[in-house]
């Protein structure tokens, strides 16, 4: 999934987010997943086939020791979505995981395990801090940048101005 538009229509959806954030817990089937979220199974497989459509999900057949085999579906793609949305910018990007990059961890138990995960979300948390703290001095420098530039009378400088100032700001992305 690399197209931000088609995702951002795929992720509007609250049955669709309930049902991502279900499979990327575990993988699961349509009635499981009805009965777990009260959705209805048509609603439910409705969402299933778009998002397998989209290659947001994939599904694969598991035999049932209750009945007949079953389609389960999984998560398929792996991705950051940011949106930034200040006076003087706006920008959505979508990053894809490095799929190529898998790690063992190094992990003996379950609270081992948790503690590492809220080291790394403390992390996280840090990282996101300093951005937003970075995104706030971008924003101050580009209403001066703004201000600056509509105070020149000249329409034809200020039109070169403004395109000087969005090829800076294609560079960076």
């Amino acid at each position: 999934m690399n197209d931000i538009d088609e995702l951002l229509s795929i992720i509007e959806n609250p049955t669709r987010r309930k049902i991502l954030e279900y499979l990327t817990r575990e993988p699961s089937y349509p009635l499981q997943l009805s009965k777990d979220l009260g959705i209805s199974q048509q609603a439910v497989m409705k969402n299933l086939a778009l998002m397998e459509q989209t290659g947001m999900l994939m599904s694969y057949p598991e035999v049932s020791n209750k009945g007949p085999s079953r389609t389960v579906y999984v998560p398929k793609s792996q991705f950051t979505l940011v949106i930034d949305l200040h006076d003087n910018m706006f920008t959505a990007r979508l990053i894809p995981a490095d799929d190529d990059v898998k790690e063992e961890a190094d992990i003996e138990g379950m609270d081992e395990a948790m503690e590492r995960i809220r080291q790394i979300d403390s992390q996280i948390e840090e990282l996101d801090r300093q951005r937003s703290a970075m995104l706030k001095e971008r924003n101050s420098i580009m209403a001066w940048l703004n201000h600056a530039i509509r105070q020149v009378e000249d329409p034809e400088k200020r039109k070169e101005l403004y395109s000087r100032l969005d090829d800076n700001e294609e560079k960076e992305a």
